[in-house]
């Protein structure tokens, strides 16, 4: 056996592309062939970001305790990336880029800093990470959401 295998790459998943990869049951909708290979290369990963606005759209669309389990599973899938002073620091230029012009939603700009201090790609179906990466070292994956 010659050298060991390289370690797969991490993609931090934006809550649109966990809402899109949920309502398609699995399938994937139209996505080119060597993103969806990417994507099953990698770990895939969540914001905490993300994970709050998935809860808070299940609370406010009022799941049951059977639905929202069967989501808690399928999250519990996913690498959980925390908050840390990086990430802090990374929002605070990103926010004060967004304030000279470039508004950007708030979660957004979390998101896209947990990605950028760790140097993770991020997949999205949300083009608004495509402006934050225009400035910053983001690797953005846009796919459509249909």
């Amino acid at each position: 056996m010659s050298g060991s295998a390289a370690e797969p790459e991490t993609i931090v998943c934006d809550t649109s592309f966990i809402g899109v990869q949920e309502r398609a049951g699995g399938a994937r909708p139209n996505w080119p062939q060597a993103v969806v290979d990417r994507l099953d290369a990698a770990v895939l990963a969540i914001s905490v970001i993300s994970l709050a606005e998935v809860r808070a759209g299940r609370i406010y669309a009022n799941w049951g305790r059977e639905r929202s389990d069967r989501q808690e599973a399928r999250l519990a899938a996913f690498l959980q990336v925390p908050l840390d002073e990086a990430t802090l620091d990374i929002y605070a230029e990103i926010h004060a880029w967004s304030l000279r012009g470039n508004a950007i939603p708030h979660n957004d700009m979390w998101i896209a800093a947990t990605a950028i201090s760790r140097r993770f790609a991020l997949v999205s179906c949300d083009q608004d990470f495509d402006r934050i990466a225009g400035p910053f070292p983001l690797d953005h994956i846009y796919l459509r959401p249909n």
